[in-house]
């Protein structure tokens, strides 16, 4: 019988085994020290540590729970445990055990990075820029902490601190895709479209197999004015992402393809992807005023009807157009496609009720007959075919209800036509031809300066047909 290894040396030799890899003889080695001294805080750590690295964290969360217990003053078993937590999603308890940490060791670069990745991951950004602003104070300029932090002033709309960010990341490690991806997107934004594609360039071809880069990276060739450029990028991405219908709308809508209706996982994409800031885009940056330009367009035919009417709001985002509508309803309903627009819909406090569902598929739930007024404000960019709306709206209306919308408008007896950017333009004759074919009367027709798109005002058509009483 050989010599008896010393706790120590078991201890090491046990770490030293999960780190490699090699679990089974970390655990017996750990097992020993335990029969020995059941006390020992190190042998349930070591347990806990390779439970952890076998993606099993709810086995480690008992031995590093035990470990903490024995060692309270060691930070690096609350770390870990933290570690364990986040990897069975319990975010709260996984953010306390970081906190935990870091109260006993207050510079700990890992606590801070995984501290700050997990909020980051939960959307708690202000947060999420603390721990991560912790973290590179103890170890400057590591490149993933660096993305991170940029993401979040990202979200948080300072762009050129997240650009100098994701800059001091490329720099601290020129192959990092992510980063190159990152910064374009924000170059971007800051209207530098030529420093924007070359960073996209790199990102995909350091990682070909990069689809969100390439969309990026058309998206950038697209403002560029180099459509055929923008084509072949998104088609690199629908090579490696087939069934994405969104990128495929954006493609079709450079190529000059033409559709009958943007789908709906891109429309509900793109809502979600600017809900936080979509009031601000929308009415500072575009100049956005379909709703003033709706209300003085109905004013006639809502005069003397003050919280009388029964509304549909038809696409209602974030709820500008329910500013307008509130004073005349008796209930106001809202649709759209976008969770992440309802709930700042919600904020508002204006609706008796909002769903997530699609236009037409909504209002063929609803009982017939029942609505008053049904509205869409620049709902209609992203559907051309608009015969099912029209067919689901003249169902609902009440006798003597109206049906009131916007659209971009096309030049012509073409029925519709989807645009370079994606978005659907309808001429008059089309919409008149709908009216007829679905029992409803035309009320009125007029133009309209919708919004500003690249500086230039787009000129839309308010229209307004009713059901006949």
């Amino acid at each position: 019988m050989g010599p008896v290894a010393p706790v120590a040396q078991l201890l090491r030799e046990a770490l030293d085994d999960v780190h490699a890899g090699r679990f089974g003889p970390a655990e017996q080695k750990a097992a020993r020290v335990l029969r020995a001294n059941p006390s020992n805080a190190q042998a349930h750590y070591a347990l806990g540590l390779s439970a952890l690295f076998q993606q099993r964290p709810a086995d480690a969360l008992a031995p590093l729970d035990r470990a903490a217990a024995l060692a309270p003053q060691d930070p690096q078993y609350p770390f870990v445990r933290g570690m364990a937590l986040a990897g069975m999603g319990q975010v709260e308890e996984a953010v306390e055990a970081y906190r935990a940490a870091l109260r006993l060791r207050p510079v700990f670069f890992e606590a801070s990075a995984n501290l700050g990745n997990l909020l980051e991951r939960n959307h708690r950004h202000p947060e999420a820029v603390e721990a991560y602003e912790a973290a590179l104070r103890a170890k400057p300029g590591v490149p993933l902490v660096l993305n991170g932090l940029g993401l979040c002033l990202l979200a948080l709309g300072d762009l050129p601190r997240a650009a100098e960010c994701f800059a001091r990341a490329v720099t601290a490690d020129p192959n990092l895709a992510t980063a190159h991806n990152n910064l374009g997107i924000v170059l971007g934004r800051l209207k530098r479209p030529q420093e924007a594609v070359a960073h996209l360039e790199r990102a995909v071809a350091i990682r070909p197999a990069f689809p969100e880069a390439w969309i990026n990276l058309g998206e950038q060739y697209y403002m560029a004015q180099r459509d055929a450029d923008a084509v072949r990028a998104l088609d690199e991405a629908l090579k490696l992402d087939g069934g994405n219908a969104g990128i495929r709308h954006l493609r079709d809508s450079i190529a000059g393809v033409q559709t009958g209706r943007a789908p709906d996982e891109f429309i509900r994409g793109f809502f979600d992807r600017f809900a936080a800031d979509f009031d601000k885009r929308l009415v500072g940056d575009l100049e956005y005023r379909t709703p003033q330009r709706m209300a003085e367009f109905l004013a006639p035919w809502l005069a003397g009807k003050e919280g009388a009417l029964a509304i549909e709001d038809l696409g209602c985002g974030t709820g500008l157009s329910g500013l307008v509508l509130k004073p005349f309803a008796r209930r106001l309903a809202g649709v759209d496609l976008s969770g992440k627009m309802l709930d700042k819909a919600r904020e508002r406090a204006l609706y008796d009720e909002l769903a997530e569902d699609e236009i037409a598929r909504y209002l063929d739930a609803r009982p017939a007959g029942a609505t008053d007024l049904a509205a869409a404000m620049d709902v209609f960019v992203y559907i051309g075919d608009l015969d099912a709306i029209f067919a689901a709206v003249a169902r609902s209306l009440a006798p003597g209800g109206l049906f009131a919308f916007s659209v971009e408008r096309l030049e012509g007896e073409e029925p519709y036509r989807l645009a370079r950017s994606g978005r659907y333009a309808h001429s008059a004759a089309y919409l008149r031809s709908l009216a007829a074919a679905h029992g409803l009367v035309e009320w009125k027709l007029a133009d309209s300066v919708i919004r500003k798109e690249a500086g230039q005002p787009v000129t839309g058509l308010i229209a307004g047909f009713t059901r006949p009483a």
